[in-house]
Parts: C-alpha cells; structure tokens; sequence
C-alpha cells in the first residue's frame, strides 16, 4: 500500500469528519485525524450584529474610539456630525452560544458637543473574547481630533488635518493624507503614514514593527530618527550623504532650513522615509469643506 493512502480507520475517521463539518452551516471547521481518531473538532457558527450612532460635534472637537478587538476605520466626513458603526460577529460551537457572547458586549458611549467618547466593553465570563471580533467604521469632520486606541486589530484614518493620536498593541496603523499633528504607538505593529501637508510635530514609535513616512519633498522640518535594531532609509529628500546607507540607525537632519519636529522610534524594525512630490493646492479639501462644484455656463446672448 503507498505510504500516503489512509488506512480504514483513517478513511472512516476522515468520512466521519467531513460529515461533522458538513452539518454545520454558516460554520468553519478544524479537524486532526491521528491513528483513525478524530481530535480537535472545532464547528464554529458565526453571527453578527450592527450598532450605529450619530452625534453632532463643535467645530475642532474631540473624537475617541476604543476597540478591545478590532479595526477601527476613521474618514473625513461633513463638518459638524459624527457618524459611527460597529460591526459586532462572534463565533461559538452553536448558534445559542454565539448570541450569548453577542450578548455580553456593551458600548459605553458618553457624548458631549466637544467631546463624542465610544468603547468596546466586554463582561465575558470563562475564557473570554477570543471568539468576538469588532469592527468601526466611523465618520467625523477633517478639523476634528481624533483618538484611536486598539488591540488585535488595524487603525486606520484618510484625509484629516486636526491632531491625531493612535495607539494600538498587535496589528497595525495606517495614515493617509493627513495634514495635522500626529502621536502614532505601536507595539508589534507596523506604523504606516502619508502625509499631503506637515503643519505641526508628528511623533511616530513602533516596538517590533516596520515604520514608513511619506511626506512632500518640500517639507520643512527638523527630522530625529532612530532604530535600535533595524536600519533607516531615506529617499526623495536632501539629507546629509551619510543618512543613505543601510547601517545608519540614527538621524538628524533639517529639512528644508527646518521646521515643526519629526520624531520617529523604532526598535527591532526598519525605518523608511520618503520624499514626493506635493499635490496641487487645488486638489486638497478647503478648510470649510470639499471643493464647490463649477459654476454653470453662462446662456449665450440674444
């Protein structure tokens, strides 16, 4: 008999097995089959729940979500409202249970007109939320600051200029087209930013994960970076020669004749930071909010 055919037991264990998992709708399954014995049989069903708010907000206030874990997914929306969605999907061995835990999530929300709070709270029982996944999808106005704080999960945020602060523990952050101040933490997590415009500090620190830095080659800025255990590279800025090698692990520069500061800390990653060119003035958003459409052509004269 070839090595790699199942024997009997193996054939009916696998026939059996492949049954289990069958039964199961909406499931996932995981099953380890050793000497004709099934182990490990795990049937997962999945169930989901959506929880949404609106809250109107002054102009610059404050915007903080937490997710315990999950992603948390942040744009620039029309001024004066927030809007938030929680995707809530757990996964259990019966559909019974997997409502249970759905159950036991809460939201603590506290809304004020400067200030819109909003948390994952979990009051599991036993072994905890390792079955229970959150997802935010969120819309607040570009001038607004915003506060991320995640575990297990990605931070993400597109087209804001007031201050942003992201901390996050196993996954992942991602700026783009930020033109604000930024205090960005990372711990196992890379840490990934663009920026159209450098207004004010921008602090960026990741402990066993990557850092990369877009920013125009225009910038004027006053740039400290640091890895510990990585290396760092610059591209598309005029920097001293020495900061072109893959063994440099510390920088200081003046962009530009200098400006706002740039800090960035790495340990046990790589530092990549790259010069671009700037987008036109007319193509970022006003202050008072995207662009006006043209006006309408003039009717021809009598």
């Amino acid at each position: 008999m070839p090595q790699s055919a199942l024997s009997l037991p193996s054939r009916r264990g696998a026939a059996l097995a492949a049954g289990v998992c069958a039964a199961s709708i909406l499931s996932a399954c995981d099953v380890t089959i050793k000497d004709g014995d099934i182990k490990n049989v795990s049937v997962q069903t999945r169930t989901s729940q959506e929880w949404s708010r609106h809250y109107p907000l002054t102009q610059g206030g404050i915007v903080e979500v937490v997710n315990g874990n999950g992603d948390i997914d942040v744009v620039a929306g029309p001024p004066g409202a927030v809007d938030i969605t929680a995707v809530l999907e757990a996964r259990a061995m019966s559909e019974a249970r997997a409502k249970e835990i759905l159950s036991s999530v809460k939201f603590e929300e506290s809304a004020a007109p400067d200030h819109i709070r909003v948390a994952t709270a979990f009051t599991f029982r036993g072994r905890g939320p390792g079955g229970l996944e959150t997802s935010y999808k969120v819309s607040i106005p570009a001038d607004a600051r915003l506060e991320m704080t995640g575990n297990n999960g990605n931070l993400k945020a597109d087209g804001l200029r007031g201050h942003v602060k992201a901390m996050v523990v196993n996954g992942g952050i991602e700026l783009t087209s930020i033109r604000g101040t930024i205090d960005a933490a990372a711990v196992n997590a890379r840490v990934s930013v663009k920026m159209s415009e450098v207004t004010g500090p921008v602090r960026l620190e990741s402990s066993n994960g990557r850092i990369s830095l877009e920013i125009p080659k225009t910038t004027k800025a006053t740039l400290n970076a640091r890895s510990v255990n990585g290396g760092i590279t610059v591209s598309g800025l005029t920097t001293a020669d020495e900061a072109s090698g893959r063994r440099i692990r510390t920088l200081e520069s003046q962009l530009n004749g200098g400006g706002p500061e740039i800090d960035i800390r790495v340990t046990n990653g790589r530092i990549n930071i790259t010069g671009v060119e700037s987008a036109s003035p007319s193509s970022l958003p006003s202050p008072s909010g995207p662009p006006s459409p043209p006006s309408p052509p003039s009717p021809p004269s009598p």
